[in-house]
């Protein structure tokens, strides 16, 4: 496969990332299915794939992010991160290393990223590999998370990991699977985060604090974590499922970054209830 792939696309592992793939081609351009397949391909691999020197409208950055999976083409799952812009979402606060929306039975598959505005001192994005923590778990720990779920829950505190004591009647929950499998592939990572996941279902309290903490020290080993510094036109795309982000708290830099979901079912779908919280998000 990996011959195919070079005969149709330029790709490489990004320069001193811990995993992620670069790869060179034009979006604004029609690709044949030669092409689609091959960065199909290449993002399995990681889980992770940036795109460098990009100018997409909304539009375009759907088309590309199609390629992976179905798009929400929506105004409510589609949007402007921007600490800027009026119209910007989530624009200055910090996040944690996060899913987007595992705490509904249908999390997103995947996300992008498109730097419209950025300046040298913008915050950067870091990625971290569920795949590549799965691999490093000792065997002992694998055993005991290899039929474990994991209750997440609706984040309250950005600050800090969300727990159950923090929640309200009527706070949406989930439980999912600790093991994911890659669809495809069944390649396993890790699923759990560190802002959404209150417990692990099958444990008391102390033990499952301790194994989550135990998960969260491989999945967020420093040497492990891609520090995205954004330019400019970049486009990064990452599997929500396999592939965690984060950001700290943004300075006075520009920052507008164009946001595309991949999913089959919105949030909004899925929590008609959150959508008296859409503005809330804006302040953030």
């Amino acid at each position: 496969m990996t011959a195919q792939i070079d005969k149709v696309l330029e790709a490489r592992p990004i320069p001193g990332a811990p995993f992620g793939w670069q790869v060179d081609v034009d979006l604004t351009q029609p690709l044949d299915e030669a092409q689609k397949q091959a960065l199909r391909e290449v993002w399995r691999r990681d889980g992770l794939i940036l795109f460098r020197g990009q100018d997409l409208t909304m539009d375009q950055q759907l088309d590309a992010c199609e390629i992976f999976g179905p798009v929400l083409r929506g105004m409510l799952d589609n949007y402007l991160v921007s600490n800027t812009r009026k119209e910007g979402l989530l624009g200055k606060a910090e996040l944690l290393f996060h899913n987007d929306i595992p705490f509904v039975p249908a999390p997103y598959l995947g996300g992008s990223l498109h730097a419209l505005e950025v300046s040298e001192d913008a915050a950067p994005t870091r990625f971290a590999s569920a795949f590549k923590a799965w691999e490093r778990l000792p065997e002992a720990t694998r055993a005991c998370v290899e039929s474990a779920n994991a209750l997440h829950v609706q984040g309250q505190l950005l600050a800090r990991r969300t727990r159950l004591s923090d929640l309200s009647p009527g706070d949406t929950c989930a439980v999912h699977a600790v093991k994911g499998r890659q669809v495809g592939t069944g390649r396993p990572y890790v699923f759990v985060n560190a802002e959404m996941t209150a417990c692990l279902a099958h444990l008391p309290h102390e033990e499952s604090e301790a194994l989550l903490e135990e998960l969260f020290a491989c999945l967020y080993d420093a040497s492990q974590v891609y520090e995205h510094h954004w330019r400019k036109g970049d486009l990064v795309i990452w599997d929500n499922l396999a592939v965690q982000h984060a950001r700290s708290a943004l300075g006075e830099g520009e920052r507008t970054l164009q946001r595309v979901t991949i999913a089959e079912f919105g949030y909004w779908q899925q929590v008609p209830s959150a959508l008296q919280s859409f503005d809330e998000l804006q302040q953030m």
